[in-house]
């Protein structure tokens, strides 16, 4: 496609946060610094300490940029109520996610543009990322999903294959399959998930309380969402590596202390 004749779509980036002043600021310097102009970032703050929400939000206001929009829980949700608040809140063609304590490369939006131009008949891509521990890096490669010949969407697959930034998909797409369930609990939201898929009983044995497993990390939100996107559409697998993933063990980036995270204040059961 001739370059000056490229389609500029549109992005809209969710991004929970709790408790992680100074993760959440590199966050949103990495989605300023895209080569890719064409965005809005939801910032969805979900029930810090006063001094922290004010810590983010005199960075936003300094910004002076209506791209970056700051919306404020008054106490804590929890991760699936704060995605849902972001993604309600979207109004451009593409979701995209990044975790409060990982970043884009500068190349993300760009590489994305491009391959849904390249590739029109497509509502999903996902692609690699590169992983950070606190000895090295190392490249996830992107997860072959095969797609279906007979039916609309694709195999089907456990969690741990995905991260919630290594996809994108047209926004549209969450009229027909919902929001995230919203549970303050992530053994709940797995017994959620056994009931409204009951494959994921095969994978993960019985319900939490009965001795199964949990979907992931623990919550396993990112397979959830994939695989019910992917269930009636087909997803794009991309050679692209532009998700800094970082793996927060042993004391890596101690900028913030998440210890604080564990305090019980949170309200949806």
């Amino acid at each position: 496609m001739d370059e000056i004749q490229e389609q500029q779509n549109t992005f809209s980036i969710v991004m929970p946060t709790c408790e992680r002043p100074n993760l959440t600021i590199r966050a949103i310097q990495s989605i300023q610094g895209q080569f890719y102009q064409n965005w809005e970032l939801i910032v969805v703050e979900d029930g810090s300490r006063a001094e922290v929400k004010g810590h983010i939000q005199d960075y936003i206001e300094k910004q002076n940029d209506v791209r970056i929009k700051l919306i404020h829980h008054d106490v804590r949700m929890q991760r699936l109520v704060a995605r849902n608040t972001g993604i309600k809140a979207a109004q451009n063609d593409w979701m995209c996610h990044i975790d409060s304590d990982d970043e884009y490369l500068r190349t993300y939006l760009n590489s994305l543009n491009w391959a849904i131009n390249e590739y029109p008949d497509y509502d999903i891509f996902h692609f690699g990322a590169l992983v950070c521990t606190l000895r090295n890096y190392r490249l996830r490669e992107s997860s072959e999903i095969k797609e279906l010949e007979n039916e609309l969407g694709m195999e089907k697959f456990k969690s741990g294959v995905i991260n919630l930034g290594s996809f994108i998909y047209k926004r549209k797409l969450h009229d027909e399959i919902g929001y995230f369930p919203e549970f303050g609990s992530p053994y709940k939201f797995s017994d959620f998930a056994k009931d409204e898929m009951p494959e994921c009983l095969d994978w993960y044995g019985p319900k939490y309380m009965e001795g199964g497993k949990e979907l992931g990390n623990p919550w396993g939100d990112d397979w959830y969402l994939f695989y019910k996107l992917t269930r009636k559409h087909k997803s794009k697998d991309l050679p692209f590596y532009t998700y800094l993933h970082y793996i927060r063990r042993g004391g890596f980036l101690q900028q913030d202390d998440d210890k604080i995270l564990n305090r019980n204040n949170v309200v949806i059961a």
